[in-house]
């Protein structure tokens, strides 16, 4: 839900917290994982701390996000070899 507010612009602690059924305290907690995962660049404006998206991050993300679909995909037409089936000796 983080994600998709910033998605449109950037937010407020306050204004992120307004959005979740959850305290403040944990807002701020899951917004800290986001910054330490590089997805959120924060900055602070007087007493009021802004979030925003990554884009650069996000952009990297996606991109494994797509190469790892591509290969689900293709998962289900590879057979197994032999050394796949297990050992029987």
């Amino acid at each position: 839900m983080i994600l998709q507010r910033l998605a449109h612009g950037p937010a407020t602690t306050g204004q992120l917290a307004d959005l979740l059924p959850m305290s403040r305290p944990a807002v701020s907690q899951h917004i800290k994982v986001l910054q330490d995962a590089g997805l959120l660049v924060t900055t602070t404006s007087g007493r009021n701390r802004w979030h925003e998206l990554n884009t650069d991050a996000l952009g990297v993300v996606e991109d494994w996000a797509r190469r790892t679909a591509a290969t689900g995909r293709a998962a289900p037409r590879l057979r197994p070899g032999p050394a796949d089936q297990g050992d029987t000796t």
